[in-house]
């Protein structure tokens, strides 16, 4: 049973290197910046400083929270 398995993820993953992915936006960290998951083999993506869609790391999922707190924080207080 565990090979089957095994089997349909690298199925999926081998889909997903031939056809490309099928990403869904996760979060919306801002207006620029945002977090997205392939549907296929829930390969986590975010963007980049340069806007460049990148792999979502730790440290990447650390300072996409950050920064939305920052961006939240900042924008309650401008329409207060």
């Amino acid at each position: 049973m565990n090979i089957l398995l095994q089997g349909s993820f690298f199925t999926k993953k081998i889909k997903c290197k031939v056809f490309g992915h099928k990403l869904v936006t996760t979060k919306d960290i801002t207006n620029h910046i945002k977090e997205y998951q392939c549907k296929c083999c829930g390969l986590e993506l975010t963007n980049n400083y340069k806007g460049v869609k990148s792999i979502l790391t730790p440290e990447l999922k650390d300072v996409n929270v950050t920064v939305m707190d920052f961006y939240h924080r900042r924008h309650q207080r401008q329409t207060a």
